[in-house]
């Protein structure tokens, strides 16, 4: 083992989920450094109320100043309105969120790509994409260790088996945490237990029902 550059953050508050996936350029404990940072960067923003946008913002602005042209950060960031499943999300450079609806169709969600945070690139501002989730609908967040994750052939499992697996499960009627833990088991054996980069997953199931199978 070894430290990583991937990080996860989400809390919940006065009816909005908010959560956000990082990957931070490279590998060891550089990487996990500025993966803390720019994960510390989310947090405070988040705790001021501020908008998405204005998150996005302050956390490019403080991985520039904190590690100029040194090291990069990307992201998805985004808010889910538990009340009427809006969501909104912003992408730094990020693969792009999954949805999987009624159990079997899973598509990503596009939106336009800012910068990764830290880079002092010149293009068109940041923008907050917005989807209306369904009763029963699963919002998967990852880094590019799963879909990139390689048998010993060299075989990729690509969004495509990511998105098939899901689908699988979700299919089955596994909760959220049942397909993680199998989605993880399938990755590790996929790689004979040796993972070749990070690979972080958050699953997010708005109104699915089984919910109350997670209770004591």
């Amino acid at each position: 083992y070894d430290n990583g550059g991937d990080a996860l953050d989400y809390a919940v508050d006065d009816g909005v989920l908010h959560v956000g996936v990082f990957d931070a350029m490279g590998h060891g404990l550089p990487a996990a450094g500025v993966a803390a940072f720019a994960l510390s960067a989310y947090r405070h923003s988040r705790r001021l109320g501020c908008g998405l946008l204005d998150t996005y913002a302050a956390m490019d602005q403080a991985v520039r100043d904190q590690f100029p042209g040194e090291r990069y950060v990307t992201a998805v960031i985004a808010q889910l309105h538990l009340e009427t499943g809006r969501l909104t999300w912003v992408s730094a450079g990020h693969p792009p969120p999954l949805v999987i609806r009624h159990a079997r169709v899973a598509r990503t969600l596009s939106a336009p790509p800012a910068a990764p945070l830290g880079i002092p690139l010149e293009g068109p501002p940041a923008e907050l994409a917005e989807e209306s989730l369904e009763p029963g609908d699963l919002l998967l967040l990852y880094t590019d260790g799963l879909t990139e994750a390689r048998q010993r052939n060299g075989e990729m499992f690509t969004v495509t088996g990511l998105a098939e697996f899901i689908e699988r499960e979700a299919a089955a009627g596994q909760t959220a945490p049942e397909t993680l833990r199998r989605l993880r088991q399938a990755i590790v054996e996929r790689q004979a237990g040796e993972l070749r980069d990070d690979a972080t997953a958050v699953l997010v199931e708005w109104r699915r029902g089984g919910e109350a199978d997670l209770l004591p």
